[in-house]
């Protein structure tokens, strides 16, 4: 059986208690309205302290081991240093800095195996939370460790100190990675609901650690503490395998299959969800609906059950289903309850799935990031010696029908484009074990031209056709291949192979459980996790083209408008969406009686994705609802803005 896991949401938070805390009685007495009763944006620069910044009264610093490594306020500005190459923080309110700990200015060109661990944290003053009966805490942030076994904690007590619970708000994260996997300046939100141990607490402290990093930084803005709403549902994973008949195979997701590769189902549905509330929530289940080109053919649903405020749950679906036709597929998992939650949108996950007659993807089309396998492995020194030579990154396909390949696209996003990176694509065969008993690995089979890196090329799939030899370019069912981007990166400076090689899109929108994808450098084959973990952006395009249309309207299906975020939000949030052709755009804000309040002209957009920044701080709180018209397609959703 193959199988493959989906996991969406903010990761959970588990925390533990250091001694015994005092658990505060709670009342329903207020009203769960999301107000913010604590913030802080951290405008601390002060022009008159020889240092740029001042700690306000409150605040103060804890160094136990003397090393000097301290959090400090830093200017919106970008963060340069020996390994660090990072464009300003976009936070919300990035005109007045950050709170920072940039440990790679402590260690700044010292050799890595000398290096000083963290050990540091800041407290924040006393907050009187005893007038409320939920806490919800919530920041920007973008991090990244050298270290996977550094140790990121968001600290509560209230008891003036002696006993601390400890919120893990790493996500989890490895050697350099990044919160949720946002790009380099763009904030993660993290949010936790501690009202165990901060609601109707009068003396409650929070202070954030870091220890045990060496490198690279840690940035966090607005921060503040709301009351919960009564009535919030969060979906926090889904989960569905594919069932090929074949109980030895497991994989990840395929955003794109051609049909020749079909033959196996979906089933294994599974989903979680998060009571965020104040209250319990009622006649709860979980509903999962498949469409086929914006037409339901197949419907799941629990039992309904109730849900207590901080329980996370967790309901399989019984059930299979199975594509045939080519068509455009969706995957929709979607929690309901009978009370009115405040924020439904994110109570709902959707997956796409494609069916098509030639692009083979283990990707969607919408990269999470730019990456470079560079990035990682370099070649540490300078000059000739130390150049890139056929460094390889690919995406693994198992072949489950005959077939013959026809070219490959890669999603192209930057690099240092002097003239002195090129690159081709490649397709590798990997021999069954019984064919290859000298364990010589994956042989090349085919080839492309190999082009010169251009700027013209960036945030584009850029398709190069094989050199076929009449006999390497037809595959048969059972072989397994890599395809991908091969290239040379002829820098002498050792920062220009590592930070200005050549990038490509990677989509994280799926979480992967299994290696969907492989690389090749001096060392010879890396299937560590530094790769394993992405999903770049490559399409292996087939030789068929029995899918001449499929009787989908294409420009409303691939269109689309998603949940504004933050959301609920007190000043400012953004509305993303995507177009499948150039078109002008309109966006009505209104309220809820209808009433226009807000009409935001974008123009001309050209195709593809797009982010409109929107400024509520003269609005009212209240639920809202934002409307996108671009040619035929048309999409409301629903906001919230927060006291």
């Amino acid at each position: 059986m193959k199988k493959f896991t989906l996991i969406s949401g903010a990761l959970l938070m588990i925390f533990c208690y250091v001694g015994t805390l005092s658990m505060v009685a709670q009342t329903h007495d207020l009203k769960g309205n999301g107000e913010v009763f604590y913030s802080e944006d951290f405008d601390w620069g002060n022009p008159d302290d020889p240092k740029g910044w001042s700690l306000p009264d409150g605040y103060y610093l804890e160094d136990p081991d003397d090393l000097g490594y301290n959090w400090h306020w830093y200017p919106n500005d970008s963060l340069v240093a020996e390994w660090t190459f990072e464009p300003p923080f976009q936070s919300t309110s990035k005109e007045n800095g950050h709170l920072c700990n940039f440990s790679n200015i402590y260690n700044n060109w010292v050799p890595l195996g000398d290096q000083i661990k963290l050990n540091n944290a800041i407290v924040f003053p006393t907050i009187d939370c005893s007038a409320r009966t939920s806490v919800v805490v919530r920041y920007e942030t973008h991090f990244m460790n050298y270290s996977s076994t550094s140790e990121q904690y968001l600290m509560v007590s209230n008891d003036a100190g002696v006993h601390w619970a400890y919120f893990d708000v790493g996500y989890g994260c490895k050697h350099k990675d990044r919160p949720e996997d946002k790009p380099a300046g763009i904030p993660a939100i993290f949010e936790a609901n501690i009202s165990e141990v901060a609601a109707g607490a009068p003396e409650v402290i929070i202070k954030f650690l870091w220890r045990g990093a060496s490198m690279y930084f840690w940035l966090i803005d607005d921060f503040t503490l709301a009351e919960a709403f009564d009535n919030d549902l969060r979906l926090k994973h889904i989960a569905l395998e594919w069932d090929d008949g074949d109980v030895d195979t497991k994989e990840s997701f395929t955003y794109m299959m051609p049909k020749s590769q079909l033959g196996g189902s979906f089933t294994g549905f599974q989903s979680s969800v998060l009571n965020f509330g104040e209250f319990d929530q009622n006649d709860r289940f979980l509903e999962l609906d498949i469409s086929k080109n914006s037409q339901s053919v197949y419907n799941l649903q629990s039992e309904s059950t109730w849900i207590s405020p901080l329980i996370l749950d967790s309901i399989s679906l019984e059930g299979s289903y199975t594509p045939e036709e080519y068509g455009h597929y969706k995957i929709k998992y979607a929690w309901h309850q009978s009370e009115q939650d405040v924020s439904p949108e994110n109570n709902m996950k959707e997956v796409f799935f494609h069916v098509t007659d030639s692009v083979y993807s283990r990707s969607d089309d919408e990269p999470e990031l730019p990456w470079a396998y560079g990035y990682e492995r370099y070649n540490d020194g300078f000059g000739e010696e130390y150049w890139n030579i056929d460094h390889f990154v690919g995406s693994i396909f198992p072949i489950y029908g005959d077939c013959e390949v026809e070219s490959v696209s890669v999603f192209i996003m930057g690099g240092l484009a002097d003239g002195l990176i090129d690159f081709r694509y490649t397709l590798f065969w990997v021999p069954p074990p019984e064919e290859d008993p000298d364990n010589e690995g994956a042989i090349p089979i085919l080839y492309t031209e190999s082009v010169e890196l251009d700027s013209t090329m960036f945030n584009t799939w850029i398709t190069l056709p094989f050199e076929k030899d009449g006999e390497s370019e037809f595959l048969l069912a059972d072989d397994l291949v890599y395809a991908g981007i091969q290239y040379n990166n002829y820098h002498d400076s050792k920062w220009d192979r590592r930070n200005k090689n050549i990038f490509i899109g990677v989509d994280m929108s799926v979480p992967l459980h299994d290696k969907v994808s492989i690389g090749f450098d001096h060392a010879g084959w890396n299937s560590g996790v530094f790769i394993t973990k992405r999903n770049p952006m490559i399409h292996l395009n087939l030789n068929d083209h029995g899918n001449l249309i499929d009787g989908v309207d294409l420009s409303n299906n691939l269109s689309s408008l998603s949940q504004n975020y933050p959301n609920p939000f007190h000043q400012s949030t953004e509305i993303s969406y995507k177009l499948s052709s150039a078109e002008k755009v309109l966006i009505e804000i209104t309220d809820i009686s209808g009433r226009t309040i807000m009409t935001i002209d974008e123009g001309q957009k050209s195709a593809g994705e797009h982010i409109c920044h929107i400024q509520a701080d003269k609005l009212e709180a209240g639920i809202y609802f934002y409307t996108l018209r671009s040619g035929q397609f048309e999409e409301t959703k629903r906001m919230v803005i927060a006291e």
